[in-house]
């Protein structure tokens, strides 16, 4: 009983493993883009040569600004690879210390004579709450390193999308949606995910209205407001922490003007999710439901709003 606070670290914090072929798809992405790449500057030697006139210099334009954004993504997507990458080993060595105050709690408990004594939980109480707190440590110091890796997540986000021509995918052959994904609302309104992923969680989120709040539920059975968005965002490929106050840590901040539907609203003890049309989805004393966009909630403080990544 008193080393179960150090395993639900262990439990909470995974194991740092990451799933076959995680971050071969950026070296494998970045093969593509650099055969892009290599095309688009033939197709800029092509029109220079073979197209004269405002047309032409336009094509070429285009083709050249296709160009460097791919040689800027096929680069980012190497970065990332390397963060990721970086990220699972921080996670894995945290793995290992909590694993290590594990054996290390029960070595010394083998030693304290007449245990489940009053004289001996005098002893084995404090030695646990020792090697709990120094998990809490090991956890924090985890958290601080991923933060940083999530920023660094995020850069490359917003230099990819600055790399992207003048006009961007909204003004292509995809229309004015610029290739986002319709979410119907429940009043009937329609909102425009970034991407699948952000639209499968919304479509998630949405499907479980009415279900009961419920302190520390992480199930249809009952939420509560973290284990909701935890739930939503599982059902779209992508494990959020469990607590409120870090599944900040899962993303990068971005403005309320910049508001996607999928992105979180977070609070010091309170998270909810951005489904568009300055709308919330959320449980928290109440069943799960829509309600108005805000930055109040009781007297917590709020953090921020969040897109996961």
């Amino acid at each position: 009983m008193l080393v179960a606070p150090l395993k639900a670290l262990v439990a909470t914090l995974g194991t740092g493993v990451l799933p076959p072929g995680t971050t071969t798809v950026y070296t494998d992405t970045q093969a593509s883009l650099d055969h892009a790449s290599t095309l688009s500057r033939q197709s800029v030697q092509a029109a220079t040569a073979g197209w004269h006139g405002a047309g032409g210099d336009q094509a070429s334009e285009t083709a050249r600004q296709l160009s460097a954004a791919d040689d800027s993504v096929a680069t980012s997507g190497t970065e990332i690879a390397a963060i990721v990458e970086t990220a699972a080993g921080r996670v894995k060595a945290a793995n290992g210390e909590l694993n290590g105050l594990i054996e290390s709690f029960a070595a010394a408990a083998a030693t304290i004579p007449a245990v489940a004594s009053p004289a001996g939980l005098a002893v084995l109480v404090p030695l646990a709450l020792d090697h709990l707190a120094r998990g809490v440590q090991v956890v924090q110091r985890a958290q601080t390193a991923l933060s940083g890796d999530a920023e660094e997540l995020g850069r490359h986000e917003a230099d990819a999308e600055a790399a992207l021509p003048a006009g961007g995918p909204s003004s292509g052959p995809t229309g004015p949606t610029g290739g986002r994904i319709p979410v119907t609302l429940p009043d009937g309104s329609v909102s425009y995910a970034p991407n699948e992923r952000a639209a499968k969680a919304v479509r998630a989120a949405l499907s479980v209205q009415g279900t009961p709040y419920v302190w520390g539920g992480t199930t249809t059975d009952g939420f509560d407001c973290s284990g909701f968005t935890q739930w939503a965002y599982r059902q779209a490929g992508l494990e959020l922490p469990r607590l409120a106050q870090e599944q900040d840590t899962a993303g990068f901040e971005v403005a309320q003007a910049d508001l996607q539907p999928g992105d979180l609203a977070v609070w010091s003890g309170h998270v909810a999710m951005y489904i568009g049309n300055g709308q919330l989805v959320e449980t928290g004393g109440d069943p799960v439901g829509v309600t108005p966009l805000r930055t109040t909630n009781a007297d917590q403080t709020f953090e921020g709003f969040y897109r996961p990544r």
